[in-house]
Protein backbone atom coordinates (compact mmCIF):
# COMPACT_ATOMS: atom_id res chain seq x y z
CA UNK A 1 0.00 0.00 0.00
CA UNK A 2 2.80 2.43 0.91
CA UNK A 3 4.59 1.70 -2.37
CA UNK A 4 1.40 2.35 -4.34
CA UNK A 5 0.82 5.63 -2.49
CA UNK A 6 4.38 6.75 -3.30
CA UNK A 7 3.87 5.96 -7.00
CA UNK A 8 0.61 7.93 -7.07
CA UNK A 9 2.14 10.91 -5.28
CA UNK A 10 5.14 10.95 -7.60
CA UNK A 11 2.82 10.83 -10.59
CA UNK A 12 0.76 13.74 -9.27
CA UNK A 13 3.85 15.77 -8.40
CA UNK A 14 5.25 15.42 -11.93
CA UNK A 15 1.90 15.84 -13.73
CA UNK A 16 2.40 19.56 -14.29
CA UNK A 17 5.83 18.92 -15.83
CA UNK A 18 4.26 16.58 -18.39
CA UNK A 19 1.52 19.12 -19.10
CA UNK A 20 4.04 21.93 -19.66
CA UNK A 21 6.13 19.63 -21.88
CA UNK A 22 3.11 19.00 -24.11
CA UNK A 23 3.19 22.57 -25.38
CA UNK A 24 6.01 25.11 -25.40
CA UNK A 25 6.03 28.49 -23.69
CA UNK A 26 5.35 30.15 -27.04
CA UNK A 27 2.51 27.75 -27.81
CA UNK A 28 1.04 28.33 -24.34
CA UNK A 29 1.14 32.10 -24.88
CA UNK A 30 -0.51 31.83 -28.30
CA UNK A 31 -3.18 29.51 -26.91
CA UNK A 32 -3.85 31.84 -23.96
CA UNK A 33 -4.06 34.94 -26.18
CA UNK A 34 -6.40 33.16 -28.58
CA UNK A 35 -8.71 31.94 -25.81
CA UNK A 36 -8.74 35.40 -24.25
CA UNK A 37 -9.78 36.97 -27.56
CA UNK A 38 -12.48 34.39 -28.36
CA UNK A 39 -13.83 33.45 -24.93
CA UNK A 40 -17.23 34.81 -23.92
CA UNK A 41 -18.04 33.45 -20.48
CA UNK A 42 -20.69 33.99 -17.85
CA UNK A 43 -20.00 34.02 -14.10
CA UNK A 44 -22.21 32.47 -11.40
CA UNK A 45 -24.34 35.64 -11.25
CA UNK A 46 -25.00 35.56 -14.99
CA UNK A 47 -22.69 38.48 -15.76
CA UNK A 48 -20.22 38.44 -18.69
CA UNK A 49 -16.82 37.12 -17.65
CA UNK A 50 -13.41 37.33 -19.30
CA UNK A 51 -10.80 34.58 -19.17
CA UNK A 52 -8.62 36.66 -16.83
CA UNK A 53 -11.53 37.19 -14.46
CA UNK A 54 -12.25 33.48 -14.35
CA UNK A 55 -8.59 32.66 -13.69
CA UNK A 56 -8.50 35.17 -10.81
CA UNK A 57 -11.66 33.67 -9.35
CA UNK A 58 -10.72 30.00 -9.70
CA UNK A 59 -7.11 30.35 -8.51
CA UNK A 60 -7.86 33.05 -5.91
CA UNK A 61 -5.48 35.63 -7.37
CA UNK A 62 -5.44 39.26 -6.32
CA UNK A 63 -7.42 41.75 -8.41
CA UNK A 64 -4.24 43.68 -9.20
CA UNK A 65 -2.45 40.51 -10.35
CA UNK A 66 -1.50 40.87 -14.02
CA UNK A 67 -2.62 37.70 -15.80
CA UNK A 68 0.18 36.76 -18.16
CA UNK A 69 1.50 33.38 -19.29
CA UNK A 70 4.87 33.93 -17.60
CA UNK A 71 3.09 34.50 -14.30
CA UNK A 72 0.84 31.48 -14.80
CA UNK A 73 3.87 29.28 -15.47
CA UNK A 74 5.53 30.61 -12.30
CA UNK A 75 2.38 29.65 -10.36
CA UNK A 76 2.45 26.17 -11.97
CA UNK A 77 -0.83 26.81 -13.78
CA UNK A 78 -0.64 24.67 -16.91
CA UNK A 79 -2.37 24.88 -20.32
CA UNK A 80 -4.55 21.95 -19.20
CA UNK A 81 -5.61 23.93 -16.13
CA UNK A 82 -6.72 26.83 -18.35
CA UNK A 83 -8.70 24.62 -20.73
CA UNK A 84 -10.46 22.83 -17.88
CA UNK A 85 -11.64 26.18 -16.47
CA UNK A 86 -14.01 26.22 -19.44
CA UNK A 87 -17.05 23.94 -19.31
CA UNK A 88 -17.79 21.54 -22.15
CA UNK A 89 -20.17 23.90 -23.93
CA UNK A 90 -17.71 26.78 -23.73
CA UNK A 91 -14.82 24.65 -24.98
CA UNK A 92 -16.87 23.50 -27.99
CA UNK A 93 -17.70 27.10 -28.89
CA UNK A 94 -14.01 27.94 -28.63
CA UNK A 95 -13.08 24.95 -30.81
CA UNK A 96 -15.53 26.12 -33.47
CA UNK A 97 -14.19 29.70 -33.30
CA UNK A 98 -10.70 28.32 -33.94
CA UNK A 99 -12.08 26.24 -36.84
CA UNK A 100 -10.71 22.98 -35.47
CA UNK A 101 -11.92 19.45 -36.13
CA UNK A 102 -15.06 18.36 -34.29
CA UNK A 103 -13.73 14.82 -34.03
CA UNK A 104 -12.09 13.70 -30.80
CA UNK A 105 -11.57 15.54 -27.52
CA UNK A 106 -11.93 19.30 -28.14
CA UNK A 107 -9.42 20.22 -25.43
CA UNK A 108 -6.77 17.92 -26.90
CA UNK A 109 -7.52 19.31 -30.37
CA UNK A 110 -6.87 22.85 -29.12
CA UNK A 111 -3.61 21.83 -27.41
CA UNK A 112 -2.42 19.98 -30.50
CA UNK A 113 -3.22 22.91 -32.78
CA UNK A 114 -1.02 25.31 -30.83
CA UNK A 115 1.73 22.76 -30.27
CA UNK A 116 1.90 22.11 -34.03
CA UNK A 117 1.97 25.83 -34.84
CA UNK A 118 4.94 26.30 -32.54
CA UNK A 119 6.78 23.34 -34.07
CA UNK A 120 6.47 25.07 -37.45
CA UNK A 121 8.09 28.21 -36.05
CA UNK A 122 10.98 26.23 -34.59
CA UNK A 123 11.48 24.33 -37.86
CA UNK A 124 11.57 27.66 -39.71
CA UNK A 125 13.54 29.50 -37.04
CA UNK A 126 16.08 30.91 -39.50
CA UNK A 127 13.33 32.37 -41.71
CA UNK A 128 11.84 33.99 -38.62
CA UNK A 129 15.24 35.47 -37.72
CA UNK A 130 15.59 36.88 -41.26
CA UNK A 131 12.07 38.36 -41.12
CA UNK A 132 11.19 36.29 -44.17
CA UNK A 133 7.42 36.71 -44.22
CA UNK A 134 7.09 35.09 -47.66
CA UNK A 135 8.59 31.79 -46.49
CA UNK A 136 6.59 31.82 -43.26
CA UNK A 137 3.30 32.47 -45.07
CA UNK A 138 4.08 29.78 -47.67
CA UNK A 139 4.01 27.15 -44.90
CA UNK A 140 0.85 28.47 -43.30
CA UNK A 141 2.29 30.72 -40.57
CA UNK A 142 0.27 33.93 -40.49
CA UNK A 143 2.22 36.64 -38.72
CA UNK A 144 2.50 40.40 -39.13
CA UNK A 145 5.70 42.34 -39.68
CA UNK A 146 5.27 44.05 -36.29
CA UNK A 147 5.10 40.69 -34.47
CA UNK A 148 8.28 39.19 -35.92
CA UNK A 149 10.71 40.53 -33.30
CA UNK A 150 8.62 39.41 -30.32
CA UNK A 151 7.91 36.05 -31.94
CA UNK A 152 11.62 35.47 -32.58
CA UNK A 153 12.37 36.25 -28.93
CA UNK A 154 9.66 33.86 -27.73
CA UNK A 155 10.74 31.01 -30.02
CA UNK A 156 14.37 31.54 -28.94
CA UNK A 157 13.29 31.08 -25.32
CA UNK A 158 11.46 27.90 -26.26
CA UNK A 159 14.55 26.48 -27.99
CA UNK A 160 16.72 27.30 -24.97
CA UNK A 161 14.19 25.61 -22.68
CA UNK A 162 14.21 22.54 -24.94
CA UNK A 163 17.98 22.46 -24.40
CA UNK A 164 17.13 22.11 -20.68
CA UNK A 165 18.40 25.59 -19.85
CA UNK A 166 16.73 27.60 -17.09
CA UNK A 167 15.09 30.65 -18.69
CA UNK A 168 14.37 32.84 -15.67
CA UNK A 169 11.33 35.00 -16.46
CA UNK A 170 10.84 36.18 -12.87
CA UNK A 171 14.39 37.55 -12.69
CA UNK A 172 14.06 39.15 -16.12
CA UNK A 173 10.89 40.97 -15.08
CA UNK A 174 12.43 42.16 -11.82
CA UNK A 175 15.41 43.60 -13.70
CA UNK A 176 13.58 45.17 -16.63
CA UNK A 177 12.42 48.77 -16.62
CA UNK A 178 10.34 50.74 -19.11
CA UNK A 179 13.63 51.91 -20.63
CA UNK A 180 15.87 48.85 -20.34
CA UNK A 181 14.29 45.52 -21.32
CA UNK A 182 16.52 42.51 -21.78
CA UNK A 183 15.11 39.69 -23.90
CA UNK A 184 16.32 36.59 -22.08
CA UNK A 185 18.02 35.65 -18.82
CA UNK A 186 19.44 32.15 -18.36
CA UNK A 187 20.31 31.12 -14.81
CA UNK A 188 23.34 28.83 -14.66
CA UNK A 189 23.69 28.86 -10.86
CA UNK A 190 22.20 30.70 -7.90
CA UNK A 191 24.31 33.76 -8.65
CA UNK A 192 25.56 33.37 -12.24
CA UNK A 193 23.47 34.24 -15.28
CA UNK A 194 23.72 34.65 -19.04
CA UNK A 195 22.00 37.66 -20.60
CA UNK A 196 20.52 36.79 -23.99
CA UNK A 197 19.54 39.12 -26.81
CA UNK A 198 17.55 37.90 -29.84
CA UNK A 199 17.98 40.14 -32.90
CA UNK A 200 16.17 39.83 -36.20
CA UNK A 201 17.62 41.28 -39.39
CA UNK A 202 15.88 41.46 -42.77
CA UNK A 203 18.67 42.22 -45.22
CA UNK A 204 22.34 41.39 -44.78
CA UNK A 205 24.29 40.83 -41.57
CA UNK A 206 23.39 42.25 -38.19
CA UNK A 207 25.75 45.21 -37.76
CA UNK A 208 24.39 47.53 -35.03
CA UNK A 209 27.17 47.01 -32.49
CA UNK A 210 27.22 50.44 -30.82
CA UNK A 211 23.46 50.38 -30.13
CA UNK A 212 23.49 46.76 -28.98
CA UNK A 213 26.56 47.36 -26.82
CA UNK A 214 24.86 50.23 -24.96
CA UNK A 215 21.80 48.07 -24.35
CA UNK A 216 23.59 45.04 -22.98
CA UNK A 217 25.90 47.09 -20.75
CA UNK A 218 22.84 48.72 -19.16
CA UNK A 219 21.37 45.24 -18.57
CA UNK A 220 24.63 43.99 -17.07
CA UNK A 221 24.70 46.91 -14.64
CA UNK A 222 21.12 46.27 -13.51
CA UNK A 223 21.81 42.56 -12.99
CA UNK A 224 24.97 43.22 -11.00
CA UNK A 225 23.08 45.73 -8.85
CA UNK A 226 20.77 42.87 -7.89
CA UNK A 227 23.70 40.70 -6.82
CA UNK A 228 23.96 38.60 -9.98
CA UNK A 229 27.20 37.85 -11.80
CA UNK A 230 26.87 38.06 -15.56
CA UNK A 231 29.00 35.19 -16.80
CA UNK A 232 28.29 35.97 -20.44
CA UNK A 233 26.18 37.96 -22.86
CA UNK A 234 24.78 35.83 -25.70
CA UNK A 235 23.58 37.57 -28.86
CA UNK A 236 21.57 35.51 -31.37
CA UNK A 237 20.94 36.84 -34.88
CA UNK A 238 20.67 35.50 -38.45
CA UNK A 239 24.30 36.45 -39.11
CA UNK A 240 26.81 39.10 -38.04
CA UNK A 241 28.96 41.57 -39.94
CA UNK A 242 32.71 41.17 -39.59
CA UNK A 243 32.90 44.56 -37.86
CA UNK A 244 30.30 43.38 -35.33
CA UNK A 245 32.27 40.19 -34.66
CA UNK A 246 35.55 42.11 -34.27
CA UNK A 247 33.98 44.70 -31.95
CA UNK A 248 32.43 42.00 -29.75
CA UNK A 249 35.74 40.14 -29.44
CA UNK A 250 37.63 43.35 -28.56
CA UNK A 251 35.10 44.62 -26.01
CA UNK A 252 36.85 44.71 -22.64
CA UNK A 253 33.81 45.63 -20.52
CA UNK A 254 31.62 42.55 -21.09
CA UNK A 255 32.14 38.98 -22.24
CA UNK A 256 30.13 38.46 -25.43
CA UNK A 257 29.29 35.29 -27.36
CA UNK A 258 27.66 35.41 -30.78
CA UNK A 259 25.51 32.63 -32.21
CA UNK A 260 23.64 32.50 -35.50
CA UNK A 261 20.01 31.40 -35.64
CA UNK A 262 21.03 28.57 -37.94
CA UNK A 263 23.65 27.53 -35.40
CA UNK A 264 21.19 27.46 -32.49
CA UNK A 265 18.79 25.33 -34.54
CA UNK A 266 21.68 23.00 -35.42
CA UNK A 267 22.49 22.60 -31.72
CA UNK A 268 18.83 21.86 -30.93
CA UNK A 269 18.61 19.23 -33.69
CA UNK A 270 21.75 17.51 -32.37
CA UNK A 271 20.36 17.64 -28.82
CA UNK A 272 17.09 16.01 -29.88
CA UNK A 273 18.88 13.33 -31.87
CA UNK A 274 20.81 12.05 -28.84
CA UNK A 275 19.30 9.62 -26.37
CA UNK A 276 21.32 11.10 -23.50
CA UNK A 277 22.47 14.52 -24.67
CA UNK A 278 25.29 16.20 -22.78
CA UNK A 279 24.72 19.95 -23.08
CA UNK A 280 25.69 22.70 -20.69
CA UNK A 281 25.09 26.44 -20.70
CA UNK A 282 28.86 26.77 -20.28
CA UNK A 283 29.20 25.82 -23.95
CA UNK A 284 27.66 29.20 -24.75
CA UNK A 285 30.24 31.15 -22.74
CA UNK A 286 33.33 30.62 -24.93
CA UNK A 287 33.20 34.15 -26.36
CA UNK A 288 33.31 35.45 -29.92
CA UNK A 289 31.42 33.82 -32.77
CA UNK A 290 30.50 30.36 -31.50
CA UNK A 291 31.09 27.35 -33.74
CA UNK A 292 27.72 25.63 -33.63
CA UNK A 293 28.91 22.56 -35.49
CA UNK A 294 31.55 21.87 -32.82
CA UNK A 295 29.04 22.38 -30.02
CA UNK A 296 26.58 20.06 -31.80
CA UNK A 297 29.24 17.36 -32.07
CA UNK A 298 30.11 17.62 -28.38
CA UNK A 299 26.53 17.11 -27.18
Amino acid sequence: MEERIIVILESLNTASDHEFDAISAVGFKEMFDSIEQNFIGVDITGQPETLSQRIRQEFELEENELIQVERLRALNITPHDILYLLNNDEIKVLRDCLKLSKKGNPRFNILEAFANANDKLIENYEALAKRDLYTLKSIGIEISEAELGIKFEEVTKTILEQLNLVVDEDLRKSINTTKDKTDIIISISDDDIIIGEAKTCKNGDFAKYSTTSRQIKAYVTRCENQGKRVAQVLIIAPSFSQDFIDSAEMDTEVNISLLTAEGLKQILDAFKAKRRPNFSARLLTKGGLLKAELIAKSI
